[in-house]
Order: C-alpha cells, then sequence, then structure tokens
C-alpha cells in the first residue's frame, strides 16, 4: 500500500477511535452505512468538495486504479489485524468471523475512498481550480498588499498531509521536498510550521518557496478536531509581507536534466524548470550563466540577500559574438575550436561537418567543463579567405623551403580505421644553415592527453651543416575523430613547432574519403612569407589552372553578330608571372620596368597606349588577387526557385563588390586533377545579389542533378569594362589627336561654336536674340563658364570647370549641356560620371529645369542596378538599358515596364536622344553599336577629377576631331580615382586627365596674363569662387590651404540657418568662454593610442572613438538629428568602432565612413577622427596614401564637408609634423578653439623658434 493511503487510514482510524477497535457488529454496520451506495450520494459527496462531474472515460479509469489498491489491501490485510486482538472462541462461527472481516475491509475501503477523493480536490486546487477556502487564502494576500503584482510572504500553517515527496499546509498549500529542505524529515501531520510563499500576480496560486522551520511540533496523536482548531486559531495570525526585487544571480550549471537545470549560486544550489522561463540558449552542464530571479528583499536583512523567489529568465554570464576560431580537434560528439573553447555536434548547423582547419565564426559562452572555459553555442563556416591564409607548413607535403633555416621533411598526417593501435612516423630534420646546430630537446604539446610521443632523440644532438638526422614519433590513436597534434623542436636559441595531422575513421570509405580531402586541401596552399605574398601565390596557382569550363546560363541573350567586337586584350603571360611570383615589392618593380622600360619614361604620345595598357592589366591583375577572397575551400549550394543560391558573409561590405554578371566556377575537389576529362569547372552566373546571398545559374544539367555536394569555389569578375578601357586607349590618339591629350598651345577655332555675347554681368545674346537663363540663380563666374563653353573657341581641347567644394560645378555643367541642346539643334550630347549617383543628379537637375522634354533626354543604366533596385522611382521612366545586337540580327525584344522602365533597347531606339546620361562606364556599350562618325558631338564629365584617364576616353573616343566639344568639371584639389594597384599609384596612373591637363601650358595658372580670371585662360578654363557651403570660418580653412585663399563664403555669419545651428551647437563647449561668437571649427586634442588587430591591416583608436561618441550623444540632447551629423575617419577599423558604441547602446547612428564615401555629401555638423597617435608609422601611411599626415587631398575632403560646425579630433604632436595640418592646428588656437591635451612646440612657438623652445622646456 502506498504511504499517501497509509496516511489517510491514520487520520480516519485518530478521528474515529471506536470505530475499526470495536467488536460491536451494530456499530461496524453504522460505519458500513457511511458508505455512500447511490449515484446521488456520490454526487452529492463530489458536490461537497467542489468537483466538477466526471466523464464515463475518466470515471472509469480512476475505478480501475481504486480497485487495483484495494487488491493489494485484500492481499495485505494481516499488516493490520490489531497485536491485542484476542483469538476467536471455538464457539464463534465461522460465518461470523468472516462478517467481521468483511466490515473491516469495507471500512479500510471507505477510508481510502474518502483520501483518494481528497487528492482529487487538491489536484484540482493545484491546477487553478481553487474551492472557497483557496479564493479565500489568495483574496487575504491581496488584501494586504493592494498595491504590488508580486506578494512575497511568511505566514504559520498546520501540516495537514505528508508523504515521502511532497506535503500540504492548511489542506490547500502543496510544497515539494525540495521546499522543505532539511526540516523535512522532522515534519509530521498537525505540525506548526513557519512558511514562506511567493505569487508573481494575482492569477497564479501562491506558491511555497521554503518551510523555514517548525514552530511547534506534535507530541500526542491528533485528530480532525485538533488540526481544525489549530487551523482556526493561526487563521487570525498576519502574515508578515516582504518587498521583492528582480536581480540577477550568477550561477554554474552543475547538472542537465531533460526538462531542467542544477544551478550551483550564491544562493545554494538551485533546480530551473526549462519550461518556466524565458531561455535563449541550449544549456548545457559547465555553462556559466545569469539567471533574472524575483528575490526576497526586507530592510532588516543585514546583507540584503533574501531567498530566491523565482526564477523568470536564464542567459549566458557572458557571450562573446561571432569569434574567429579554428578546428583543432574533432571528436565524435564534439569539436575543439581553441586551446579552450569546444562546441557539441548538436549545435554545428546541420548539414555540416567540421574538419581539422576549418574556419568558423561562433557565439562563444564563458563555461567551466572539463579543461574548456567557452563554448560555442552558435556556429557558422566562414569561407575560406587564401588571402589570409597563414603558413600551414604542418599540412604541405613538402613542409618547408630550403630557404629557411631548419627544413623538417616527411609524412605529415596518419588516417587510419584502427583504434587504439601504435605506427611510427619517420621525418628528417635538415640544417639549411652554414653553422652546426644543436636539437637539444623534442617536447609534444599535452603530452598526458596527446596521440604523439618521441621514439627517437631522446637525448641532444648536433646536426652539422647541410646534414640531416632522423626523427622518429609513434602515434597511439585514442578517440574517433580528427586532431592536429603539436610538437617542438628545441634549439636553444629558437624553436620550431611542427604537427602531425592524425585521423581516425570508422570504415575504409571513410578513411579514403579523408585522404582525397586532405589532398585536395594541399593542393592549393599559398607560398610566402606575408600575407600579400601567399595572396598572389594562390592567385598565380589559381590562373595557372587550365581546365575545361561548361559555361553557365548569361544574364542576358548573347548577341552573336555585334557591329563592332572588342579585343580580348588579354594580360600578358610574362607581365602575370613577373606579378604573381615575385615575392619583394622592389624587386617586382624592377622587373616590370625591366620588362616594360617605357614605364620609366615620363607619360608622352609615343607611350600613351603602351603605359595606360600595362596599367590596365596591372588593375585587372590585382582584381584577380583581391576577388580570390571569396574563394571557397570547401561550400555547397542551396535550390531558390530557378537558382543555386550561395551565401555568403558581410557580402555588402565587401571589396571588390560582386555584380551582376560575375562568374562562380565549381571545381570538384576530389578529382584528378592531371585527368582532363574528370578535370572540369562548372560556370555559374550572378544573376541576382541580394544582402547576404548570390543566385546562380549554371549549365541546365548540373543545375538539375545537383545534390547538395561540395565544391571548391573560384570568382571571376566581369572583364568587359577593362576591354572598353582598352578600346579606348588604343583609338583616342587617332581620333582625337596629340594635341588633344597633350595640349602645348590654344588653337582657335576659324568661328566660335556659337556666336554669342555677354552684355554686363547676366545677359547673354545669340546674334541679336537674348537667351534665357535655365537656372537664373547663377552667379557672374557660373554664367561666365556657361557663356565661354557655348562660344568654344578653342579647338579640340577640352573646357575645364575648375569646382572647389560648394562652388555649384554641377549645376554650372547642367545649364551648359541644357543651353547646348537648346542652341545647336544638331548636339547629341553625353554625359558621363564616374558613378550613378552623379548621373542620377544631373537628371534630376534636367527634369527639375523643364527645359528638355522627356523624350529628348535619356538616362542609360545596368541590369545591375535594376537588380539591386538603386533607381530612384522618380527617375525609372527616363530610364533604359542597352541591346548591343544588331539591327536585324536579332528580334527586337524591347520591353516598356509599369514603371516606365525601357529594357533591351536596340540602335533604333537609343544613342539618339538629344542627352544621354549615365556612367563613362555604361555609355561604352554604345562603341559596339558602331554609330556612324559625328553621331555624338558633345561628351561632358562630371566629377572628372574621380575619374581615371582611361575611364574618361571610352566616352571621348566616339567623337571626331574637330567637330566636337569635351567638357571636365572637377575639383583637381580633392580625391581622385580609386587605384588599388601599388605600381600604378607610384607612377600616378590614377591622376585624372583633368589634373593632368592642368600641368600642361594652356591651363596653367599666370596671374600676370589673367589677373580677372584667378590667372587662368578663360577660354580653356574657368575656376569658380562663390562658395555656398559653409560658414566663412569653416570655408577660410581649406581656401587658404588649398585654394590660394580665393574662395568667397556666400553663407551669411550673422543671419542664417548654418550661425543659428551653430549658437545651439557650442553648448558642448560650456563653460569655456572666450571663443569667437562666429567661430565654427574646433580641434579637440587627444593624445590617443592608434591600435591594430592581428588579421586587420587598418587602425583604430578607441579614446577618439569614445570622445566622438559622446559629443554625439550631446548633440542629440540639444534636439539636432542623425541626418545633420557625419562623423568621418580615414581607417575602415575606426569607422567599425564607432559604428560599435552606437549599435551597442541603441543610439540612433548618424552618417560614419571613410573619406571616400563623404566625397561629394555635406551635413551641417562634421565630427573627424585622425586616429593616427604614433609618428613611427607616419612615413607607411604617406607612402600607402593613408590617412591624412601628407594626404592633402584626403585632408581637402574631410574639412570641407562641414556647413555649420566642425570638430576635429587627434593628437596634435603628431599632425603638427604636417605643414597642411600645423596651420589648420594653429588657426584653431588662435582662435581659443583649440582643447583637450597641450600644444605642440612648432605651433606655440613657431618653427625657427623649435629648438630653443625643447631647450627652454629642459
Amino acid at each position: 500500500m502506498s504511504s499517501e493511503a497509509t496516511g489517510g487510514v491514520t487520520i480516519k482510524e485518530e478521528a474515529s477511535t471506536s470505530g475499526a477497535a470495536s467488536n460491536n457488529p451494530g456499530e461496524a454496520t453504522g460505519a458500513e452505512a457511511k458508505k455512500p451506495e447511490s449515484s446521488a450520494d456520490k454526487a452529492e459527496l463530489l458536490g461537497e468538495v467542489g468537483l466538477v462531474e466526471e466523464t464515463p472515460e475518466t470515471h472509469s479509469k480512476r475505478l480501475q486504479n481504486l480497485r487495483k489498491e484495494l487488491a493489494y489491501l485484500s492481499e495485505t490485510d494481516w499488516m493490520y489485524e490489531s497485536l491485542d486482538k484476542k483469538p476467536a472462541h471455538s464457539w464463534l462461527g465461522n460465518s461470523e468471523r468472516d462478517d467481521e472481516i468483511k466490515r473491516e475491509l469495507m471500512e479500510r475501503e471507505n477510508q481510502f475512498l474518502d483520501f483518494q477523493l481528497k487528492e482529487e480536490e487538491n489536484k484540482h486546487l493545484r491546477e487553478g481550480n481553487q474551492s472557497s477556502d483557496m479564493g479565500s487564502f489568495i483574496s487575504s494576500q491581496v488584501d494586504i498588499n493592494q498595491n504590488k503584482e508580486s506578494i512575497c510572504s511568511s505566514r504559520k500553517g498546520v501540516i495537514t498531509s505528508l508523504t515521502d515527496s511532497n506535503g500540504a499546509i492548511d489542506k490547500l498549500i502543496y510544497f515539494d521536498r525540495k521546499a522543505a529542505g532539511g526540516v523535512f524529515n522532522e515534519l509530521s501531520i498537525g505540525c506548526v510550521v513557519e512558511y514562506l510563499t511567493f505569487q508573481k500576480n494575482r492569477d497564479n496560486v501562491p506558491r511555497v518557496v521554503k518551510v523555514q522551520r517548525i514552530v511547534e511540533d506534535v507530541w500526542d496523536e491528533t485528530s480532525d478536531d485538533k488540526i481544525q482548531r489549530a487551523l482556526e486559531k493561526l487563521k487570525i495570525e498576519n502574515p508578515t509581507i516582504f518587498k521583492t526585487q528582480n536581480r540577477n544571480v550568477m550561477g554554474l550549471i552543475t547538472t542537465r536534466h531533460r526538462s531542467s537545470i542544477e544551478v550551483d549560486t550564491e544562493y545554494g544550489q538551485f533546480e530551473v524548470e526549462l519550461d518556466n522561463v524565458e531561455i535563449t540558449f541550449v544549456p548545457q552542464e559547465g555553462d556559466r550563466v545569469r539567471l533574472v530571479c524575483d528575490v526576497q528583499l526586507d530592510d532588516d536583512f543585514v546583507d540584503k540577500q533574501g531567498e530566491i523567489l523565482q526564477v523568470s529568465k536564464v542567459f549566458p554570464q557572458r557571450i562573446e559574438p561571432d569569434q574567429k576560431c579554428t578546428v583543432e580537434r574533432v571528436y565524435e560528439n564534439m569539436s575543439v575550436l581553441g586551446e579552450n573553447i569546444y562546441v557539441l555536434n548538436l549545435d554545428v548547423p546541420s548539414g555540416v561537418t567540421l574538419h581539422l582547419g576549418d574556419v568558423v565564426r561562433a557565439d562563444l559562452i564563458e563555461c567551466q567543463y572539463s579543461t574548456y572555459t567557452k563554448r560555442a553555442i552558435k556556429l557558422s563556416i566562414r569561407e575560406m579567405n587564401f588571402g589570409e591564409l597563414k603558413f600551414k607548413s604542418s599540412l604541405t607535403s613538402g613542409t618547408l623551403h630550403e630557404c629557411q633555416s631548419v627544413s623538417v621533411k616527411g609524412q605529415t598526417r596518419h588516417i587510419t580505421k584502427d583504434l587504439h593501435k601504435r605506427h611510427r612516423i619517420s621525418l628528417k630534420v635538415r640544417n639549411n644553415v652554414n653553422r652546426s646546430l644543436c636539437l637539444k630537446s623534442v617536447t609534444v604539446h599535452n603530452a598526458d592527453v596527446s596521440q604523439l610521443s618521441v621514439v627517437e632523440p631522446l637525448e641532444s644532438v648536433d646536426i652539422p651543416v647541410g646534414g640531416q638526422i632522423p626523427l622518429v614519433l609513434e602515434v597511439y590513436t585514442k578517440f574517433m575523430g580528427e586532431a592536429s597534434e603539436k610538437f617542438d623542436l628545441d634549439f636553444g636559441n629558437f624553436k620550431i613547432r611542427r604537427c602531425i595531422v592524425i585521423i581516425v575513421c570508422e570504415t575504409e570509405e571513410e578513411v579514403l574519403t579523408a585522404e582525397k580531402r586532405m589532398i585536395a586541401a594541399d593542393i592549393l596552399i599559398p607560398s610566402g612569407r606575408s600575407v600579400v605574398q601567399r595572396a598572389r601565390s594562390y592567385a598565380n596557382q589559381v590562373w595557372s589552372n587550365q581546365r575545361e569550363v561548361v559555361p553557365g546560363q548569361s544574364v542576358t541573350t548573347k548577341r552573336r553578330f555585334v557591329a563592332l567586337r572588342l579585343g580580348s586584350y588579354e594580360v600578358p603571360e610574362k607581365l602575370r608571372q613577373i606579378y604573381l611570383t615575385t615575392e619583394r615589392q622592389l624587386s617586382l618593380f624592377e622587373a616590370i620596368e625591366m620588362q616594360y622600360p617605357f614605364a620609366k619614361d615620363a607619360l608622352s604620345p609615343k607611350n600613351y597606349v603602351q603605359t595606360f595598357s600595362l596599367f590596365l592589366h596591372l588593375e585587372e591583375i590585382e582584381y584577380f588577387v583581391l576577388i580570390r577572397n571569396y574563394d571557397r575551400d570547401r561550400a555547397h549550394f542551396q535550390r531558390d526557385g530557378e537558382y543555386l543560391s550561395l551565401l555568403i558573409e558581410n557580402l555588402a561590405e565587401r571589396r571588390p563588390s560582386l555584380v551582376i554578371g560575375d562568374i562562380v566556377r565549381a571545381v570538384n575537389p576530389w578529382v584528378d586533377s592531371t585527368k582532363t576529362e574528370t578535370n572540369k569547372s562548372f560556370e555559374g552566373i550572378v544573376h541576382r545579389v541580394l544582402c547576404n546571398r548570390v543566385l546562380l545559374k549554371f549549365n541546365a544539367s548540373f543545375q538539375a542533378r545537383y545534390n547538395g555536394e561540395d565544391y571548391r569555389l573560384e570568382f571571376y569578375f566581369s572583364r568587359f569594362g577593362f576591354r572598353k578601357q582598352h578600346y579606348a586607349i588604343s583609338k583616342i590618339l587617332s581620333i582625337m589627336g596629340e594635341e588633344f591629350l597633350f595640349p602645348t598651345k590654344i588653337t582657335k577655332r576659324k568661328h566660335p561654336q556659337l556666336e554669342v555675347r555677354m552684355e554686363g554681368e547676366d545677359d547673354m545674346y545669340l546674334y541679336d536674340t537674348k537667351l534665357k537663363w535655365f537656372n537664373p540663380s547663377l552667379n557672374r563666374i557660373q554664367k561666365q563658364a556657361v557663356f565661354n563653353i557655348l562660344r568654344g573657341e578653342s579647338q579640340n581641347m577640352p573646357y575645364v570647370i575648375f569646382g572647389p567644394p560648394g562652388t555649384g560645378k554641377t549645376i554650372t555643367l547642367v545649364e551648359a549641356l541644357l543651353q547646348l541642346a537648346e542652341n545647336i539643334p544638331g548636339a547629341r550630347i553625353l554625359v558621363g560620371t564616374p558613378s550613378n549617383s552623379s548621373a542620377d543628379l544631373i537628371t534630376k537637375r534636367i527634369i527639375e529645369s523643364n527645359a528638355l522634354p522627356q523624350g529628348d533626354f535619356v538616362r542609360l543604366v545596368s541590369f545591375n542596378q535594376i537588380e539591386k533596385d538603386l533607381i530612384p522611382p522618380e527617375l525609372m521612366s527616363y530610364c533604359a538599358t542597352v541591346d548591343i545586337g544588331s539591327v536585324g540580327s536579332c528580334p527586337d525584344n524591347m520591353v516598356i515596364t509599369e514603371s516606365g522602365l525601357k529594357l533591351r533597347c536596340q540602335m533604333k531606339f537609343i544613342g539618339r536622344h538629344r542627352v544621354t546620361i549615365s556612367t563613362n562606364a555604361t555609355l561604352g556599350n554604345f562603341i559596339q553599336m558602331d554609330f556612324p562618325a559625328g553621331h555624338f558631338t558633345h561628351v561632358l564629365i562630371d566629377e572628372a577629377g574621380q575619374c581615371s584617364e582611361p575611364e574618361v576616353m571610352v566616352p571621348i573616343s566616339m567623337l571626331v576631331k574637330d567637330k566636337s566639344q569635351v567638357v571636365l568639371a572637377g575639383d583637381p584639389r580633392q580625391l581622385q580615382a580609386i587605384v588599388i594597384n601599388r605600381y600604378s599609384s607610384i607612377k600616378e596612373y590614377a591622376k585624372s586627365f583633368l589634373e593632368r591637363l592642368l600641368e600642361h601650358p594652356p591651363y596653367r595658372k599666370d596671374l600676370q596674363r589673367f589677373p580677372d580670371n584667378c590667372g587662368y585662360n578663360p577660354i580653356c578654363l574657368t575656376k569658380l569662387l562663390n562658395n555656398y557651403r559653409a560658414l566663412p570660418t569653416i570655408m577660410c580653412t581649406y581656401s587658404k590651404l588649398f585654394y590660394d585663399d580665393e574662395l568667397i563664403s556666400m553663407i551669411s555669419d550673422t543671419d542664417s540657418r548654418e550661425i543659428r545651428l551653430l549658437e545651439k551647437a557650442k553648448v558642448l563647449f560650456e563653460p569655456i568662454k572666450d571663443i569667437p561668437t562666429k567661430q565654427a571649427v574646433f580641434f579637440y586634442g587627444i593624445d590617443g593610442t592608434n591600435l591594430q588587430e592581428n588579421d586587420s591591416p587598418s587602425w583604430y583608436n578607441p579614446l577618439e572613438a569614445k570622445e566622438i561618441f559622446f559629443a554625439t550623444t550631446l548633440l542629440y540632447r540639444l534636439n539636432i538629428h542623425e541626418d545633420q551629423i557625419g562623423i568621418l575617419t580615414p581607417y575602415a577599423k575606426q569607422v567599425k568602432t564607432i559604428r560599435s558604441l552606437f549599435t551597442g547602446t541603441d543610439v540612433v547612428m548618424p552618417k560614419i565612413g571613410s573619406v571616400e564615401e563623404f566625397q561629394g555629401q555635406e551635413r551641417d555638423i562634421m565630427l573627424i577622427s585622425t586616429v593616427r597617435s604614433s609618428q613611427a608609422l607616419i612615413h607607411c601611411d604617406s607612402q600607402m596614401s593613408l590617412g591624412f599626415v601628407k594626404s592633402n587631398k584626403r585632408m581637402n575632403v574631410a574639412i570641407s564637408r562641414a556647413r555649420a560646425m566642425m570638430i576635429v579630433f587627434g593628437n596634435p604632436n603628431l599632425l603638427a609634423l604636417d605643414d597642411s595640418w600645423r596651420r589648420f592646428i594653429a588657426y584653431c588656437a588662435h582662435n581659443n578653439a583649440l582643447f583637450g591635451c597641450e600644444l605642440p612646440d612648432s605651433i606655440v612657438y613657431g618653427d625657427d623658434d623649435k629648438k630653443e623652445a625643447k631647450k627652454y622646456n629642459k
């Protein structure tokens, strides 16, 4: 019989002492009569205890359980016979004895049924079907504390039932053994206890948190009457109410059960039911966790530490997101990601199998499990970046180059299916230096757990010059999986570390697969000491691998017939070998100049084509190296509708960007690369580029049969852009002539392009007709520039609009093209830009002018823009794409979308508008359409200073000499085109055509000849001077430094939006006084530290980042919005550091970017972080065109973005080494606008007194 039943019988017997012990048949009959006989009686009984009517199914099930219990009672009824019962007399008949036994059994049955009914009542109470008594209890709790949602109270109660695992207080409140703790074994029915309850909200049943102590024990027999009297007595006592507090409690998971965890905390051991808490990860034994708890609190507690009432949430104590790790060991159920990091196979994404050497990104939490202190709870395979590979000598067959001081050759891996077996590996250690070496010892890492041991040498041994010694190691396989066992060779003055890869598989098939995988991994291990050398080495291997390519499905239908087919312009094999195999940079440059002697000469008509062809080839090689960063050692695709999808992490932030039309080649890593019939690659064309994946289309056969297999992936960019530039460079000399590219004098036309004249400063006439200005707000200088362009007096020479920041060069260019289109009926104008944003801006300006009807101009776009949804909706109906196929050779498939976008326009529809606006590269599509000579008459280039020379020549190559005009608008003093090749950068191939022209005599400044035009000849150049962007105190900084102090501010410093914003924002500098009212430029000196991470060449300065973050939050408090603020810094790592401060604190983030990202943009308030604090690195920066020091163009862009306020954060002692920065800091200092660390001597005393100042300070 169960303990519950036993407890029930005991209570009943004590409540009716004479019932069970009496031998009187009448009394027995009376007891029997207490049992309800009818269904009505049963219903009445059920109603008394508040139970709901049973269904037939539940009633049948309950009776079956009761019958089992009664059968048990019948079999063990001898246990209940009274010890003082007298033996039966002989004259007592057997029937009477049987009746007596039946009555006793019936009485016990009644008692058992009564107890079971009470248990059912209690069960319903626990499930929320409280009786009126429980309702009264809860009401009393609520009345005590009306204003609290959570109620914690201590009160007294009577133990009314008790089992081995739980009990009840006051018949209503249930508790388990854990809540009673050590008191549980001392409890008995009827004793009075003090207990602590917690009720989370008014709808919940109070829960016993702890049975604190026994107040009154029971020494005599208890009865129902005694218990009831005790209950009535305790009702008049008020409970003690405690405050509660939400608190974080740190703990360690000591045991993980199926649905709960046991946590060791400062409050003691605590069990948490996982179904009742909010949890963000799958907890495991050993994890360090943070429990969000409701805790008992009272002012009388000395240590303010009460009981844990309830756990609501479980979080890791600390999480380190997105950490890069390398797989070092692979076991059956887990893998090791570092010295103290492990991951369970359960946490590895489905379908991913980790192998030794895999690089992963993981979220790490703290733990205490065996020797591990961190566990990965979320993991993703990081694609193999071959450009960042470290030298993996232990995994290569040759192991070490002869140029190393010591080489270790021999078997470097052991793959087997035999567990607990021994195998010996023999290696050779060779001395490659010109002196004897002594190998003092060979030490195995973690020898107690390693599968590797040293057989010989066990003592020190000498290795003569050029000699070698044997090294014998023994492998003892201890576990299934993969491991890299390390060992050190100690030569006294230096150590060499090597490792042996040990893989233990279950089957021979797995052994063969592992062998193939290791061989495939060895194929493309790059050589070289530095990251750059290894990247080039790997790129050379990929380029050299010739295999059959199965082409993919192109984005657009390939046209078999085009009017002009471009040459391939392949990179010469010799140049590729020189660039990718020469390790030292100096040797590389010498080898290039030896192979191409013209590279040493100044640019001239003689070497023009060769020089820029070399430049383009070098850029292409560099792009090929960079795009290798996308390559994957092992990856698989996922089906996405009609495409195969490939996930790529951080796709939006990568450079070079992937665009539609780029190529991914899938290579089977397991096939023998020497067999031509199996050595194929399958080409997938990028059809769509999404935020974190690309959608590809392969050959239809490959696409259909692909079933999730892993492939090695190689990425390739489209060469079409390079081929267009090669073509333009090869033709430009013959089309436009030497004088166009290398002007030495101005040759005037016999007749001007248009016979226009200016009367006064504003009125322009064509013959006798006064021309209308489409933008009447143009200033005098802008109108003069338009006038000069319309006259076009110089023959076959570009006209230059020199536009410093904020002077309106774009609106001047737009006015010029509108006047050309209006007044030259046969004009057909190409407008080229370096970026799509610039082309969109010009298109918007044309639309706003209402000067040209919609059919007269078109915005030419690429498929990449359409797929990335980069076209502004308001421009959609003005945009079109081109079909280069020859008219008549292919069907006319032009489509006009609902938005008005025209797709696949052929030559009969496109290229015939009065004005075509696009990027220079996209305008190059017209080259293959082979329009007749003279079809296009004008080329206008906006932001020409940001274009490389070959890029500008693409649209110009479609003109005709002496019958056309070229206009270049830009600023040669700001950033030029981005050139990624180091040699090209040194040779100034990045210099724009605009900047190069200003070095030639017709464009040079001559104030004596042209005093009224800033020293420039107005026939070929106009310099704009009126600045509409910044307050005078901001504008004067870059005007004095870079524009000969000629700029004129058009923003009022007494009554303008900018000056009012400045007055508002200067609260930042309170309580500092004496700052001039109109001062808008400030320098905040910080003596910080520039840092660099191991896997990144970029720099960051945490102290500057923090100060900028604080300044931004203060500006927010002044009701200045994020779109008014810009944060600029020259280093990508500092950009990420500052962004992380905003995202980590959930503060709205303003625009944060590099110098390149801010070129062409402006903000009301600019915060600039210069980062650098180390003088030793300045020379390197100046050589690499990094940072601000010794880079006037970058500094100019940085300090010319602000309208109302600019604050520069940096180290003045370092920046003062640069003349431009020294003058900038001195300007701030003289206007009491310099804060933070002290001024450098060169500013306080001047250059001449610098030495004296140092002597004085000593």
